[in-house]
């Protein structure tokens, strides 16, 4: 029995099993009722840095060495890039074999389709959205994590990710701003809702062991807590050519070759940027098994985020594999993703939990060696 439809045009998609053109109206039901379930992966609009090329191809990989058959169902991959988020997200909604969906890589931006995907049942994971906002309340966002559900009363919670949430980050940023003895931070916002919830997280942890200053010219230390890339070097460049000493810290959402390029010298020397993932020495035995396999796949190392892309689309598959003939069902899938427990897997053993985050929360700290980021510290951060 179908307890609902939805009808909706969609354009088409390019997948690893076969390409398919033009537009066509599709019916998306809660469970798949033909022989194949599709797993879409989000590419976003636009061009790409490495980082995020890296984080796509992990997926792939992860993928291509799951299998494509679970008992009764072929399993195929859909690759989608539209000139929005939200159009890939629609894409999958409209697809009546989509089963489950890889999404959004940088931060905050799972905010534009967590609500598709939950309106539908969809399982929605992020390889490294990392906004706490998603998934829990936050002071600086009002209603949140529920305004971003759709069907939240209906369907309960569908997005989870495998990659720990910036309020984490915060509490191991303001560790290494106290080891490196900040007293005064300034912290600026981009304004967004990743941004003004991470400067939030910051600014609580960071009382009272260290002062919020109301000017950089005041402080020690400066915080961008947002993406924006122009906007972060702008306001460093500036601090840094004022006082050549200064500290610079940036969120994992400017792990990015263009912002690095788009310092001056002096800011380069004094930033640290934080994100979640591990030094060489501090992967785990799994884990190094994932490098030497995306090494010889793609002929060069991954960038730190690539192996959560790798274990989002890992554990994804497995919760396939072990559902078998009952794969099918769309509330199967969210369900069993969200009881995982004690996985062991690329990135350590983890659990998710009811708000669909994740029991571990691994991070790195890196610094521009050479005219790009080197991670030179690991942290796991308890939550």
């Amino acid at each position: 029995m179908l307890v609902r439809s939805r009808a909706l045009t969609a354009c088409a998609a390019v997948t690893l099993a076969a390409a398919a053109g033009g537009c066509t109206t599709t019916t998306t039901t809660p469970s798949v009722n033909s022989g194949t379930l599709s797993v879409y992966l989000s590419v976003p609009p636009g061009q790409h840095s490495s980082e995020t090329q890296d984080v796509l191809s992990a997926e792939r990989l992860a993928f291509q060495q799951a299998g494509a058959q679970v008992a009764k169902f072929k399993i195929k991959l859909v690759q989608f890039q539209g000139a929005k988020l939200s159009d890939t997200a629609r894409q999958a909604i409209g697809d009546g074999s989509t089963i489950a969906y890889i999404g959004e890589i940088a931060p905050g931006t799972s905010e534009q389709t967590i609500g598709i995907t939950n309106g539908e049942d969809i399982l929605q994971v992020s390889p490294t959205d990392t906004a706490v906002e998603e998934t829990q309340s936050t002071p600086a966002i009002s209603n949140s994590p529920n305004r971003y559900y759709e069907s939240l009363s209906t369907n309960n919670r569908t997005f989870a990710r495998v990659v720990p949430t910036d309020a984490l980050e915060a509490k191991a940023l303001v560790a290494e701003m106290q080891a490196r003895g900040v007293k005064e931070l300034y912290v600026v916002s981009d304004g967004s809702a990743y941004g003004n919830a991470l400067a939030y997280a910051v600014k609580t942890d960071a009382a009272p062991a260290i002062t919020i200053a109301s000017s950089p010219q005041a402080a020690q230390a400066a915080f961008y807590a947002g993406s924006s890339t122009s906007g972060a070097a702008a306001l460093f460049n500036q601090v840094a050519q004022a006082n050549p000493t200064v500290k610079l810290f940036a969120p994992s959402a400017l792990y990015d070759a263009a912002f690095v390029s788009a310092l001056s010298a002096a800011a380069q020397r004094n930033l640290i940027v934080s994100s979640p993932g591990f030094t060489a020495s501090d992967l785990t035995a799994q884990g190094k098994q994932f490098v030497s396999a995306f090494q010889t796949a793609y002929r060069h190392a991954p960038a730190p985020q690539a192996i959560f892309g790798y274990e989002a689309m890992a554990a994804v598959m497995a919760v396939l594999h072990n559902l078998g003939s009952s794969a099918g069902s769309r509330s199967n899938m969210v369900h069993a993703f969200f009881k995982i427990r004690n996985r062991a897997s690329v990135l350590g053993t983890y659990s998710i939990n009811s708000n669909g985050d994740t029991s571990i929360a691994p991070f790195i700290f890196s610094r521009v060696k050479a005219g790009a980021l080197a991670p030179y510290k690991a942290v796991q951060e308890q939550g």
